[in-house]
Formats: C-alpha cells, sequence, structure tokens
C-alpha cells in the first residue's frame, strides 16, 4: 500500500515546461509509477525522498530528474527495467523521419513552421502547444512525424493559413500505391519494364511530380494541368532535368571522356586511338547524359564522326563495331529506373557540304578533312544496316537506337541505290528507319530529330553547327486542342480566344522551367552537360528549344465544324489555320524575348489518352461526340496524335501525305508521319518508290514505316502482324509495334495506345 503521509495537506506549486505554475499533485506522480509497473515499496521509497527535495516553484524537468535517479538506483540494486518503462510512459516517442526515435519536443513543430513556412513566431508557437496538447489527449505511445504533420497542416487549415499549408505539407505516396506498384508496376512509359529500379522510379516520380505541382508552378497553371487544359510533361523531372540533346562526338574524341563531368567520381579516359574504343566512348557519351536529362539523346552525324577511325579497316571488323555498339545500347540497362537509354543516331548517305571541308578528329589530333572519309562513312551504314537486319541472338528487332537516315539531294542517284535498297529491306523486314527529308527549301543545310519527333534546324542564328549540335530541346508543354472547341462552342472569334488564353499559359510554363534549368545550371547539378572543352561550354543552352505542343486537332475540327482533317479542304484548311496560330505565337515570342520557341506535334504517349478520358468526366456530352475508342471501357478513349490523320482513317498513302505534309513546316519544333501495319504490303522496291514520292514532291519531313510483329517465345521464329500464337510451333509470342515513336512490346502499352493500336489502318495499299 502506498503511504501519502509525506503528502497530506501538502501545497507548493511547481513550473510546467510553458511556464505556466499550478499545484503539485502527487497522484499523477504515482499513477505514472504504477502504469510503469514499479512495485508499491519502491514508490514508498521515492516519494519519502521525493519530498525532502520539494520546494516552491520547482520545476517538472527537475521533478523527472530526481525520479529518474532514484529508480535508475533501483533497477541497479534489484535487476528490474522500471527507469526505461517510466520514461516510455511519461515521454510522447516520435519516429523521426531520419528513421530515429526521440522524445516528442513542440519546439521542433514551432521551429519547422518559422523556418519551411515563414509563419510568425508568436503564431507557431501557439500551434505548437495546441499540437502537444492534442497529442497527450490521445493517449498514444508513440507517434510518427508524418502524423505531427498532419495534425500541425490541419491546425494551419483550422487558422485559414492555406499558404503556409503548402509550404508545410509533407510529399510521398500512400503505402497502397506503393503495394499496388510493386505488385503490378505502372503503364504509363512502353519503355519501363516492371522490375526494382522501375519502382523506384515511380514512387520517386510521384514525390517530384507533387514538389513540382506545388513549388515549381503557381497554383493556376498547375491547376490546368491537373483539369486537362494543357499537359505539363516531365513533371518528375520539372525541377531538375532539361529534356534531350543531339551530340557532337569531336570533343569526346579530342579532348577524352569524363563521364561524370569532372573526373572526381569515375575515371578518366584519354581521347580514343583505337576504334573499339571510339565506339564504347559514343555509347558512354549518351549514358552519361541520359543521368541529367529526361528524355532522348542522339548522335547527329553518327557515321560521320566515326569515320576517321574506320580508315583502313576490312568490312567484317567495321560490321562488328558497328554491332558493339548497337548491342550497348540495348543492354546498358541503366537509365532512368531500369530501362535501356533513350537513344538515337542520325545518319548520312554522303558527307554533308557543311562537314566536307571540316578537320577530321582522330584520337586528339587532326587528320585531313570529312570528305576525305567518306567512303568508310558509307561502309559504317551499311554495316549498321546489315546488323539491324539480323536482329538479336534470339531473332527479336533492336529497339534501340532509333535509326534515322537524311534524305539529301543525291539520296536517290545511281551510287546510293545499294544502299537505299538496304535501307528499304530493313523497313520491310523491321519498320525500323526514319527519314529527314531534306529536299525541301524550308530544310536549312543540316536538320536532325530524335525518334519521338523533336527537331533542330539550322535556321536558328544561321550557323548550322551551333544551331543543331550539342543542344537539343528544353520542354514541351501540350494544349488540349478539343477542349478549345468545347468550350468556343462553333464561335471561331472564341475558339481562337481560348487558344490563346491556353498558349499564355504555357508560356508562362516553359518560362518557369527555363529559369529553374539556368538555375540548376549554374548550380552544378549537371556536370555532364556543363563541362568544358577549350574553355566552351559543351551543352549550347542558349540555343534550347522552348516549345509548345498540341494533341487532337482532328477532334477539334469535327467538333468545331463537323469534319475531320480529311474529310474536306475547309476542314484542313481550318486546321492549318489552327495550328499556324500556335506558329505565330511562337515566332512572336522569339522576337520578343530572343529564345528559341518552336512548335512541335506532341508524341502524345499517355497525353493523347488522359486529355481523352478528362474530357469524358468534365465535358461528357461533347467529348462522345468525337473521342476515339471504347465508351464502355474510359481507359481505352484517345484523341488523334497532333496534327495526324486519325488512324482507321480511309484514305490512301497519298492522301495523307496531302494532308499531313500542311504541318509538318509549321511544326519547326518537332513533326512525324507514320504509316502503320504495313505488313502485308512491304515489298522493299514498293516502300522505296513511296519514299522517293514523299522525298520529292512533298513538305512531309519526318516519317517512318511502322511494321507489325510477332515473335515467338519458344522457337524465336517472327511473323508479320499481331498474332496470338506462333504459326509454326502455337507458341505464346511476344507483339511489337510502334507506340509514338519506338518499337516497344505492346503489352507494356497503356490502355488508350492499346486501343489506338487495334484501331489503325494501312495506307499502303490504295497507292
Amino acid at each position: 500500500m502506498i503511504s501519502s503521509k509525506y503528502y497530506s495537506g501538502y501545497k507548493i506549486y511547481v513550473v510546467k515546461k510553458n511556464g505556466v505554475r499550478e499545484l503539485f499533485d502527487v497522484n499523477k506522480l504515482v499513477k505514472s509509477l504504477l502504469n510503469s509497473q514499479v512495485d508499491y515499496r519502491h514508490i514508498n521509497r521515492i516519494l519519502a525522498i521525493l519530498h525532502s527535495k520539494l520546494y516552491d516553484g520547482i520545476t517538472t524537468g527537475e521533478i523527472k530528474e530526481v525520479v529518474c535517479e532514484l529508480l535508475k538506483e533501483i533497477d541497479r540494486e534489484n535487476g528490474t527495467n522500471y527507469l526505461e518503462k517510466y520514461r516510455e510512459e511519461t515521454n510522447l516517442v516520435v519516429r523521426t523521419s531520419n528513421n530515429e526515435i526521440q522524445p516528442f519536443d513542440k519546439n521542433r513543430i514551432i521551429k519547422k513552421l518559422i523556418d519551411e513556412t515563414g509563419l510568425d513566431g508568436k503564431t507557431a508557437e501557439k500551434i505548437g502547444n495546441e499540437i502537444e496538447k492534442s497529442l497527450k489527449k490521445l493517449n498514444l505511445k508513440y507517434i510518427t512525424a508524418p502524423m505531427i504533420r498532419e495534425l500541425v497542416n490541419a491546425k494551419l487549415i483550422e487558422y485559414g493559413l492555406e499558404e503556409y499549408r503548402i509550404r508545410h505539407t509533407r510529399l510521398g505516396i500512400p503505402i497502397y500505391d506503393i503495394k499496388k506498384l510493386i505488385n503490378e508496376g505502372c503503364r504509363e512509359n512502353a519503355n519501363l519494364m516492371h522490375n526494382p529500379e522501375s519502382i523506384h522510379k515511380w514512387v520517386a516520380d510521384e514525390t517530384m511530380k507533387q514538389y513540382a505541382l506545388l513549388e515549381i508552378f503557381p497554383k493556376d497553371i498547375a491547376d490546368a494541368h491537373m483539369r486537362g487544359d494543357i499537359h505539363l510533361h516531365d513533371l518528375e523531372y520539372a525541377a531538375i532535368r532539361p529534356v534531350c540533346c543531339q551530340h557532337d562526338l569531336r570533343n569526346f574524341f579530342m579532348y577524352g571522356l569524363r563521364v561524370d563531368g569532372t573526373g572526381r567520381h569515375t575515371s578518366v579516359s584519354k581521347p580514343a586511338k583505337h576504334p573499339e574504343v571510339a565506339i564504347q566512348h559514343a555509347a558512354k557519351v549518351l549514358s552519361a547524359a541520359q543521368c541529367e536529362m529526361s528524355g532522348g539523346q542522339s548522335i547527329d552525324e553518327f557515321n560521320i564522326w566515326l569515320a576517321p577511325y574506320m580508315r583502313g579497316l576490312s568490312y567484317s571488323r567495321i560490321k562488328q563495331l558497328m554491332q558493339m555498339f548497337i548491342y550497348e545500347m540495348n543492354q546498358m540497362y541503366v537509365a532512368r529506373g531500369g530501362q535501356t537509354v533513350f537513344s538515337s543516331i542520325n545518319l548520312e548517305l554522303e558527307v554533308p557540304e557543311y562537314l566536307r571541308d571540316k578537320e577530321a578528329v582522330v584520337a586528339g589530333d587532326v587528320r585531313g578533312t570529312y570528305e576525305e572519309y567518306e567512303e568508310e562513312a558509307q561502309l559504317i551504314l551499311q554495316a549498321l544496316i546489315d546488323v539491324m537486319m539480323e536482329g538479336d541472338a534470339v531473332g527479336k528487332p533492336f529497339l534501340f537506337p532509333n535509326f534515322i537516315v537524311k534524305l539529301r539531294g543525291r539520296a536517290f542517284k545511281d551510287e546510293n541505290r545499294e544502299l537505299m535498297v538496304k535501307l528499304h529491306e530493313l523497313s520491310s523486314k523491321w519498320g525500323i528507319p526514319y527519314f529527314i527529308n531534306m529536299y525541301p527549301e524550308w530544310q536549312v543545310e543540316n536538320t536532325n530529330a530524335m525518334g519521338c519527333r523533336t527537331r533542330l534546324s539550322g535556321d536558328w542564328k544561321g550557323d548550322v553547327e551551333m544551331d543543331t549540335l550539342r543542344t537539343g530541346n528544353m520542354q514541351w508543354y501540350t494544349v488540349n486542342l478539343p477542349r478549345v472547341g468545347y468550350e468556343a462552342k462553333g464561335d471561331d472569334d472564341r475558339l481562337f480566344e481560348v487558344l490563346h488564353e491556353r498558349l499564355e499559359i504555357i508560356k508562362r510554363a516553359l518560362y518557369i522551367k527555363h529559369h529553374v534549368t539556368e538555375r540548376i545550371l549554374k548550380g552544378g547539378i549537371l556536370p555532364f552537360l556543363t563541362q568544358k572543352f577549350n574553355g566552351e561550354q559543351y551543352y549550347r543552352y542558349e540555343n534550347t528549344t522552348k516549345t509548345f505542343g498540341f494533341v487532337g486537332l482532328n477532334e477539334l475540327l469535327k467538333y468545331h465544324i463537323g469534319e475531320e482533317l480529311h474529310e474536306s479542304k475547309y476542314a484542313l484548311k481550318f486546321g492549318e489555320k489552327v495550328i499556324k496560330y500556335i506558329r505565330d505565337y511562337a515566332d512572336n515570342l522569339k522576337e520578343e524575348t530572343g529564345l528559341r520557341w518552336s512548335v512541335t506535334q506532341t508524341p502524345a504517349e499517355s497525353t493523347a489518352g488522359r486529355f481523352a478520358r478528362l474530357d469524358y468526366r468534365y465535358y461528357r456530352e461533347e467529348c462522345e461526340s468525337v473521342v476515339n475508342g471504347d465508351l464502355s471501357n474510359p481507359n481505352t478513349l484517345y484523341y488523334t496524335n497532333s496534327s495526324h490523320v486519325r488512324v482507321d482513317a480511309s484514305v490512301s498513302v497519298g492522301e495523307k501525305v496531302r494532308i499531313e505534309e500542311k504541318f509538318h513546316p509549321l511544326c519547326n519544333g518537332g513533326h512525324i508521319a507514320h504509316f502503320w501495319n504495313i505488313e502485308a504490303y512491304s515489298d522493299p522496291e514498293v516502300l522505296m518508290e513511296i519514299t522517293r514520292k514523299i522525298a520529292e514532291r512533298s513538305d512531309i519531313g519526318f516519317w517512318t514505316y511502322t511494321k507489325n510483329l510477332s515473335i515467338c517465345e519458344r522457337c524465336g521464329r517472327t511473323i508479320a502482324g499481331l498474332k496470338d500464337r506462333c504459326a509454326y510451333c502455337g507458341s505464346n509470342v511476344q507483339r511489337y509495334s510502334r507506340i509514338t515513336g519506338y518499337l516497344q512490346n505492346v503489352s507494356n502499352w497503356n490502355d488508350a495506345k492499346r486501343r489506338e493500336l487495334i484501331d489503325r489502318r494501312s495506307n499502303i495499299p490504295r497507292i
């Protein structure tokens, strides 16, 4: 039994942590000791000794120190652990975000509110006190840092301090969503497999997307994205990376390779002396740059830069070297969450005029000019074709790099016929090469591209190398064109007013990304891009494009004027007017700002479906009248990509070219024409004739032929078309097609793109 003889009629005041004085209550102490399982006889001893140490004005902290010393002594004498239990009982214990367990301290709340949000000290202290009271009432054994933050955020909302609540918000992803990613993965990016690296990427991406929408972009821009008025691409990288780059190997061949940009964290290589090393350096340039950029990495003039290294080598040796490069780009499984580098190579049939008299760089030295190595450049191209034609060890096509060939004025001359036939045999077998059409007058001296369609041309400052090499796209953001039509309600003037409003929002978003990128380039977190060669920064950021993208022109026209792109000359003319408005807007910004604004046909791997789903939610009646897909399953809904003809429109290849060529000169930041499902009509000579006509008679600037493929998991045979089973052995097959700008296994596609794949119709038969 506990004796209270020392405390009968005893009155002294104690001072609490917050400075408040209150009467000492021995019953509170006894209760906490009993809850700590301290034996009665030990409690009497503690009360007796404590009585002699109490005085009026003693602090609660001093009382606790005395009790703890006595419990420590009792534990030592009796082999008990009362002290540990008492501390657990009397302290609120917090599991911190640093994975530590610490006593609760309201001063941490106060300090974080002041430091993180800029809240005044008086209000911060008031909130801290209230949170402490609330937590004590909850009678919890321990609490977590996220729980405390949630309670503080609720208190900030209660006080009407929403701006401060946003600054104080903890970013992250629910446990349920993480479990779902671990068990099921995500199909937003068809190039990502479901593996530990991709799971880490998806979780990190979600946090960085939240950060971008709360911290990088103001509320009205973030809301426009979340509503679906616009799409802010690569939000996960908005704070830390630009998009893509066209690389020039000459600096690395002259000065050597530092893949970390500094040489402090990785080994440093001297300039490549041998062709094998030059090939490895080319691959490593792409992989190193991918670590600092969100999008594609390309080497422009790939066969030109490597040609001097091939001097004196046999064709079989050159082919082996190209095979080495192709395998490197398909087996370096290290980029952005466990995927290969999103790579492209731009290739020439002949040494282009602007490089013919330029010094050829080899092994840190100069050996003649590039025009002297035209034969080697052609052998490289031939070898690459042969390697790509063979496929990998089990008969699958090589998915990377995107294989892009420039067709200049002599492309169809007799001396290039053998290479051109081979290229179209490659098209016929795999649907792999892309073609850049350099015939039209608006294509300036050098133009390059990525598989995703982003484009650079020598029409920016007039220096073709400065305009097209060691630079790229900073970012593109996209306008939802069908929604512009819905909101215009048939009024032409209103349509262009709404479009202008959307472009203004995108302009501001691109400006923000521009200033963020400038800061991070100066801040040292992009060391590969900012390394200097001969005193000049490698990455020519000042020449990057800031780009307006668009999705769903066909559906805008269908809703606004009642006709699709292919259905009338008026629809086509009105479509041109819409895209020209965007181009004029971008050109005016060039004049006003001195920055390189441009227009692109957005690739829209996920955006075409996202816009359609959001419009189906917010503009259901309007959307139902024009959208593609299965209305009974909103996940399959999609808009037509950019200014393309609807994928199942009944048009010939000639009609498709006549329509889509109108938009390529307007879309100076990127464009592409797709000719789908060629498997049943893929005679190489026929394809080559189509290529010749497109090049010589149209304004199509960039295109490819897509062949659907099914590859047997058992026997490895390749079958044209998308099949359910192998025609030879009846086994399961892996199915491949081009999702937007690259070939990929169909099983990784999102539902909207899978539906589009079903809808695609070949244009080739009606030539």
